[in-house]
């Protein structure tokens, strides 16, 4: 369940009822590959199609097709894959153990997954979070499995000459690099130089065309901080950019404090960051929100808190996560909007939005008794 690794935030819920009389969606189970007890979704493309993981395999979700779920590392070689990022053209990327003991990052195309190998002294380990239009894949490299010591990476399908740029950091050891859009920049995030100050982990935004976001970021004295614009953070020390739209605009979390654990989901809108508060405020085990997808019309996806688990079978009381869609300036849980359907399916984590505002979210099947990746439509108005 790593796509449920992000999570928070604050207190808008009185005020959302309007807007859930006006917003509703229809649910469709994207079901399982054969043999497998489970799927969970990762990102969607705008014509619909899904990435994500079903079992050990990753998969591709195309509506049209007769059998609708791809494993699309079927042709491969004997072993563990996921998918992470998909692209408008469909392409799929992750990572693959490729019959190995680690797992590199990894295309998958025609059934088959290519590999793309690790920066030069990266470790054995990479992993691919995002890819565009244009073919170019963005990353992490580690010596360690999703570890801590990772640096952030960009290749670009057109040159399969193999080389991973390292796409520095915000001064500290290390950096991952989590989406991209058409326009090739990047969001992730970087240990930053903190000097005598905390040790400090920001949201950033990186340019495949020029290296950097502005020229003001150029300082000869630290190519490293060259290539990235730090988002900084809503207070504290910690903030992650998950996800990018088409305007360029950063969704992820941060810290809203110095003194608690406490984060709340963010937009960066391209001048500041903007707290998006949490479903349930009333105690700091629920005042948390993650936001793991933006789309242009800067609506934001991801999962925040509930003191209840539905009622539902597995589900112990206490503090739960909800799939949250934050839209004109109000958090809603999705259990909310989803009609009948709410009766058979929980809505655990909402971990993408599209440009036609349809969402992929994580859920629990009471009937199947099982995680689901399941899409929901928005219904015409």
């Amino acid at each position: 369940m790593s796509s449920i690794a992000l999570c928070a935030s604050c207190a808008l819920w009185v005020s959302s009822a309007g807007a859930q009389n006006r917003l509703t969606y229809i649910l469709t189970d994207l079901g399982s590959l054969p043999d497998q007890p489970g799927s969970i979704p990762a990102a969607i493309n705008d014509q619909g199609q899904v990435a994500g993981t079903s079992g050990a395999s990753a998969f591709r979700y195309t509506r049209t097709r007769k059998i609708p779920m791809e494993d699309v590392a079927m042709h491969s070689a004997k072993g563990i894959s996921r998918g992470f990022g998909i692209n408008g053209s469909g392409v799929v990327v992750g990572d693959s153990t490729f019959g190995k003991d680690f797992s590199h990052a990894a295309v998958f195309t025609n059934g088959s997954a290519t590999d793309l190998g690790t920066l030069k002294e990266g470790g054995n380990y990479s992993r691919a979070n995002g890819i565009n239009t244009s073919g170019q894949v963005v990353g992490s490299s580690s010596k360690t499995l999703d570890g801590a010591s990772s640096r952030a990476f960009i290749v670009s399908m057109a040159s399969l000459s193999g080389t991973m740029i390292d796409l520095g950091t915000l001064g500290g050891p290390h950096a991952q690099a989590l989406a991209i859009n058409d326009s090739g920049f990047v969001t992730g995030n970087s240990q930053t130089d903190t000097g005598d100050r905390p040790y400090s982990i920001h949201a950033f935004l990186w340019h495949a065309a020029t290296g950097s976001v502005s020229e003001s970021l150029e300082i000869p004295s630290n190519p490293n901080r060259r290539r990235m614009l730090d988002l900084g953070a809503l207070d504290g020390h910690f903030s992650y950019g998950t996800s990018i739209s088409s305007k360029n605009h950063v969704a992820g979390y941060s810290t809203i404090n110095n003194f608690d654990d406490r984060v709340h989901a963010f937009l960066y809108d391209g001048e500041k960051m903007i707290d998006l508060g949490s479903l349930s405020g009333a105690s700091l085990d629920l005042d948390l929100s993650y936001a793991l997808g933006v789309n242009s019309a800067d609506q934001v996806v991801g999962y925040s808190y509930r003191p209840w688990g539905n009622g539902f079978v597995n589900t112990p009381e206490g503090p739960w996560p909800v799939a949250f869609l934050y839209s004109g300036g109000v958090m809603l849980d999705l259990n909310d909007l989803i009609g009948d359907a709410a009766k058979n399916y929980r809505l655990d984590c909402a971990t993408a939005i599209n440009d036609n505002g349809q969402i992929v979210v994580i859920a629990f099947d009471q009937v199947a008794d099982a995680f689901h990746a399941v899409m929901l439509t928005p219904r015409s108005r």
